[in-house]
């Protein structure tokens, strides 16, 4: 059994699917012990082995945090995204959001993994609404959360407030191996925005994923592949459209 097939069985979509719906302020739902233990630690463990230098620093409005897209040095974080990204996992989340005809980002933009250590933290801010990459509209958001160990007393909390921006609806721990998803809307406002507090050696750690969704129209009138040629008009054709 594969380990997509591990998760998926193990959190039946259509088993959270109403709970996910009633999310506030859009519809949101965490899952603990997400991964197989064996998977957990082989992706944790090599976490620690990738190179500072390809984790980029992303500072703004006094938020900072690494970052890192490229699993060059991670091969098992790499199919572990890979995974999240497949056709199984994608009928997964859309059974259990709601949503429709999901598309996932090979590139991951804006996405892969982030690292916060003492002193940092991560502003309230709404999310970006346009892949220019794929030229698509966001929908969804995920993270999965791989630190060896976390205590609340460390601040770290993903909060999520109400629209206007008035009152902390939800503070969600980053606790090693939840996973975390919500849809996206352009008014949504969270942010880990209280300085961590963790010792020196202990780091706040999680793989991103956002996936995406299209509104676009075919350039012609779709069809099948045409195997099919008509001498007189030049023209491909399906033989279904003369029957």
């Amino acid at each position: 059994m594969t380990d997509i097939e591990l998760i998926t069985n193990k959190y039946d979509a259509k088993d959270y699917a109403i709970d996910y719906q009633k999310g506030a302020p859009i519809p949101w739902l965490s899952f603990d012990d997400f991964l197989p233990a064996d998977l957990l630690k082989s992706v944790q463990d090599e976490i620690k082995t990738i190179p500072n230098h390809v984790f980029s620093k992303f500072t703004r409005n006094n938020s900072f945090m690494l970052e890192c897209n490229n699993f060059k040095y991670a091969p098992r974080t790499r199919e572990l995204a890979l995974n999240f990204n497949s056709g199984e996992f994608i009928t997964w989340l859309e059974t259990i959001t709601g949503l429709k005809k999901i598309i996932p980002d090979p590139h991951f933009i804006g996405a892969g993994l982030t690292k916060c250590y003492a002193g940092h933290s991560l502003q309230l801010h709404t999310d970006f609404n346009w892949n220019e990459q794929l030229n698509l509209n966001r929908c969804l958001s995920l993270i999965l959360y791989l630190s060896d160990t976390w205590d609340p007393a460390w601040q770290g909390n993903l909060e999520f407030w109400n629209f206007d921006r008035t009152e902390c609806l939800h503070r969600v721990e980053p606790l090693p191996n939840r996973l975390l998803l919500w849809n996206y809307d352009n008014k949504f406002i969270h942010g880990h925005p209280n300085k961590l507090t963790c010792p020196e050696d202990a780091c706040r750690i999680g793989l991103r994923l956002f996936y995406f969704s299209s509104n676009s129209t075919p350039t012609v009138a779709p069809h099948r592949s045409l195997y099919w040629f008509d001498e007189t008009t030049k023209q491909h054709y399906d033989q279904r459209d003369n029957q």
